[in-house]
């Protein structure tokens, strides 16, 4: 590199960075232009809202007393129209309480009515034919002991009239319980919402412009709609709210304008002078490789810093080195809840408190994320100095973390692991402690986990899996589908339905568990291979088993593969199988990947004509929201719900609310581990549509189902 290209190289570097400062600066003030408007015409939304239900809320106090006079009841009961008019209708007339009344049905053979300024005599024709037949509906389901009215707004005179119904009963309790269903009259009264209420309003809200409208506003308006009786829009409430962030974009504009003319001929003046000191320039790039070893937001040692750090200390004969692996729980939720900027803030913090463990014989690193390793180190002692960091780790989650307003609470997950050879590699020290990290993490423990026999046995059974799975997918043999049937809960024929299970024999292991192979293939990344070789089976079995639809386990680490659910299809189709006959179970620990390229999948997956279907539902991950926003078909219910039943209401308590939450979803429900009749009988009961376990037969291979026609039940 000549003497010229480098210093060229830094100022059009330089050059880049200071305009995309200046173009972030902009964005930003834009940004908070855009959010402060925003975030004001949610608040406004909330708060119109708010005072509407407010003064609907004034008008059914009122009903709820007009509503329950014996004296009142009593002159409808007996036909008075004239007490009526005295009692009732001049409160309507006057139009200081409310401007509208109507009694009907019950002992009155019509309807009579009132409203302001139409004098006492009751007049007929208040509310419409439609209006009376909805209350008619809808009042016998309103509680009357706890003076329940039904409310709902129409339009009248170009006004909006919030209108308040119920029946007309006594409010002497030994009368009240003399009243036969449907005896009583409707009693309905309405307050008009007048304009000087509008005014105050805007005045209270910090808005413009409110006003009714009898047809929908444009799109880019701000608006609520007042429901009528049958529950649709009669009118449509706008107004112009505050724009705080325009405000505040104008009054800065000229301050950034002005800034932004001479950051560009700082620009050009830093450039100039940057590339007459080239040589300054390199020796800060030399020292800039110092700063390399660093974390760029927490300023912590970064993983490139605490490997040279273990490397030393491998060089040290006497010194002792324990691990502890680090890492946040559920850091994903902050971000989500205060943004990246707060989450950021968090992590900072967070490194300032874990810093104060720095000592003579102890290393802080950030390894990335929200990923920590603590380094400990001593000739001699170090089992006290590292159950001292635990405690001390422990102690860092006592105080919640405010980012942003919002306090959080600080948990971890941690793993121990000790150089017990005192010449470990640091690649394996270091996998060890995440390791025993990753045991907390599902063990959902926030005590100090450490790297035991147990796990290095497992470790080593793990590597002898991999190691022969590898071997058989280069084959594909030992592989072999078993069918468990899914049955009608309410009978029928035989098992239209079958769930494909793995089953894997190696000529060294033997038979293989699928929880274990399956396992292994996920942590090693061979699941995509062993997904297709799977298929292959499947695909061929099902078209033996003719008609039947299979369920497939599909792992989310195959969805997290962007273009998963088109190869998916195109592989099922090319073996003349039609997606309709294949459901695909996914399990909850989708909801806690929560990825976009999974839900993207997963929608790209119905689209195509396969079924879906949330497994092992109810073990802890999966979120309400989440099922509303994927195109699930069905429920699995997990069969830890379905021994529950066994143990009393609590259990079946349970199942009841899983089943009526897919109820509210339109979701089919499949109860996985039916052992007994008993069992099959509960679920049956209380609307489960599937049923599959042992009591209708274990998974089998293909051949059992070709020679029965239907298993034993």
């Amino acid at each position: 590199m000549s003497s010229n290209t480098l210093p060229r190289q830094i100022v059009g570097l330089v050059t880049a960075v200071l305009l995309a400062v200046l173009a972030v600066l902009w964005l930003a003030l834009l940004s908070v232009r855009q959010t402060m408007d925003t975030n004001a015409i949610e608040d406004s939304s909330q708060r119109v809202i708010g005072r509407v239900h407010s003064l609907q809320d004034s008008v059914s106090l009122l009903a709820g007393d007009y509503h329950n006079w014996t004296d009142l009841y009593l002159a409808a009961q007996n036909r008075a129209t004239d007490r009526l008019s005295s009692n009732y209708g001049i409160t309507a007339h006057r139009g200081d309480v409310f401007q509208y009344a109507e009694l009907f049905d019950g002992p009155l053979p019509a309807p009579v009515s009132w409203q302001a300024g139409a004098g006492l005599a009751p007049q007929g024709g208040l509310l419409s034919p439609q209006t009376r037949a909805a209350l008619r509906a809808v009042v016998p389901t309103l509680d009357s002991s706890e003076r329940q009215t039904f409310d709902f707004f129409e339009m009248r005179d170009g006004m909006p009239v919030m209108f308040s119904a119920s029946y007309l009963l006594p409010e002497n309790a030994q009368l009240l319980a003399e009243v036969q269903p449907n005896s009583a009259a409707i009693a309905v009264i309405g307050k008009i919402l007048e304009k000087d209420r509008f005014q105050d309003m805007e005045q209270e809200l910090s808005i413009s412009g409110l006003d009714v409208l009898p047809e929908p506003p444009p799109k880019d308006t701000v608006f609520t709609t007042l429901a009528g009786v049958t529950g649709e829009p009669v009118a449509w409430m706008r107004w112009s709210p505050p724009q705080p962030g325009t405000q505040l974009f104008w009054k800065m504009f000229p301050i950034m304008g002005a800034f932004s003319v001479v950051f560009v001929i700082m620009s050009y003046w830093a450039a100039m002078l940057l590339r007459s000191k080239a040589a300054v320039l390199i020796e800060r790039e030399a020292i800039s490789s110092g700063r390399a070893r660093s974390d760029a937001l927490t300023g912590l040692p970064n993983r490139y810093a605490m490997r040279e750090h273990l490397s030393k200390l491998r060089k040290q004969a006497e010194q002792q080195c324990a691990v502890i692996a680090i890492d946040l729980v559920r850091f994903k939720v902050i971000n989500d809840t205060v943004g990246h900027l707060g989450g950021d803030a968090f992590l900072v913090e967070f490194s300032k408190r874990l810093n104060e463990l720095r000592d003579e014989h102890t290393f802080v690193a950030r390894y990335g994320g929200d990923e920590f390793f603590v380094v400990s180190a001593a000739p001699e002692g170090l089992e006290e100095i590292v159950a001292r960091k635990c405690l001390a780790l422990q102690r860092l989650s006592d105080t919640p973390i405010i980012c942003h307003g919002v306090s959080f609470e600080v948990q971890t997950s941690k793993g121990l692991a000790f150089d017990d050879r005192q010449a470990m590699d640091h690649e394996e020290l270091l996998r060890r402690a995440d390791r025993a990290m990753y045991s907390a993490k599902l063990r959902e423990t926030l005590e100090v986990i450490r790297y035991d026999r147990r796990m290095e046995s497992e470790d080593l059974d793990h590597k002898h899996i991999e190691r022969e799975l590898r071997r058989a997918l280069t084959d594909g043999s030992g592989f072999t589908m078993y069918y468990q049937p899914i049955l009608p809960a309410k009978g029928g024929d035989g098992p239209l339905r079958y769930e494909a299970l793995a089953r894997w024999f190696s000529p060294e292991l033997g038979q293989v568990p699928p929880d274990q192979f399956i396992k292994v293939a996920e942590a090693s990344g061979l699941i995509m291979q062993l997904g297709w070789v799977l298929l292959d089976h499947i695909c061929k079995d099902m078209k033996l088993l003719k008609d039947a639809k299979v369920s497939i386990n599909v792992s989310p680490t195959q969805l997290m593969s962007r273009g998963f659910a088109e190869k998916f299809t195109a592989y099922v189709r090319a073996h003349d199988i039609s997606p309709e006959r294949i459901e695909v179970e996914v399990t909850e620990q989708i909801v806690l990947r929560d990825d976009v390229t999974i839900s993207q999948e997963l929608i790209t997956l119905s689209a195509n004509g396969f079924t879906l279907a949330l497994d092992d539902f109810g073990t802890g991950f999966a979120s309400i929201g989440y099922l509303m926003r994927m195109p699930f078909d069905a429920l699995k219910i997990d069969r830890s719900f379905v021994r529950a039943i066994e143990e009393g209401e609590d259990g079946m308590r349970m199942i009841r609310s899983i089943i009526g939450l897919a109820r509210a979803m339109g979701l089919s429900i499949v109860a996985e581990g039916v052992e007994t009749e008993t069992d099959a009988a509960r679920l049956r009961i209380n609307g489960a549509d599937f049923l599959q376990g042992y009591h209708y037969g274990r998974p089998a291979p293909i051949d059992h189902y070709l020679r029965t026609t239907t298993p034993a039940s």
